[in-house]
């Protein structure tokens, strides 16, 4: 298999190739139909939405990815183990910001309390809700009209927090042994 048999290169409505190295997820793996149904969602995208980077605007960021009821079940499944296994738990500075935003200023926007309350609601994770692509603004060999994704998916997960509240926030799965916090919802 030649590098380019694990690269996936889908074309925005604006006509921006977005390319995705598919062989570093170990985690999701897409059936060639739910790969067809990603091709043609990009092809209705506009770059605008698809480049999002601004935080609360009610545009996901990146390329959701539709995944069938089962589908999201199995990943559920998949996270439960994960968490089974005492993963490291990383923080993105992102979310370090938002947490420091909820305690500092008094903003409690999302009700989150502490680190222990995103830990807590990964460990107790009741349900995947959606997974997307998002792009990786840093790669170098981005260009006007060639972006580069992000090798993993983000997932979007339902927990509880300490206090036995829902809580939602989105992860990436990077393997049995590392999940990194994107971002709390």
């Amino acid at each position: 298999m030649s590098e380019s048999d694990n690269v996936e290169i889908f074309f925005s409505r604006d006509g921006t190739q977005y390319k995705w190295d598919k062989s570093q997820d170990k985690v999701v793996n897409l059936t060639p139909e739910e790969m067809k149904l990603l091709r043609y969602k990009v092809t209705l995208m506009s770059d605008d939405d698809i480049l999002n980077i601004r935080s609360g605007n009610g545009i996901a960021m990146g390329i959701p990815v539709q995944l069938n009821k089962n589908r999201l079940k199995e990943l559920s499944r998949k996270l439960v183990s994960v968490t089974r296994s005492q993963p490291s738990i990383i923080l993105s500075d992102h979310v370090i910001e938002r947490l420091m935003m909820e305690y500092l200023e008094d903003y409690n926007l999302r009700g989150w309390l502490s680190e222990d309350d995103i830990n807590c609601c990964i460990l107790s994770v009741k349900r995947v809700c959606g997974i997307r692509l998002t792009v990786n603004h840093a790669h170098s060999l981005n260009a006007d009209k060639i972006k580069y994704l992000n090798p993993h998916f983000t997932i979007e997960i339902q927990g509880k927090k300490e206090n036995d509240e829902d809580g939602r926030l989105v992860l990436v799965l990077f393997d049995e042994n590392q999940i990194r916090v994107v971002t709390i919802l």
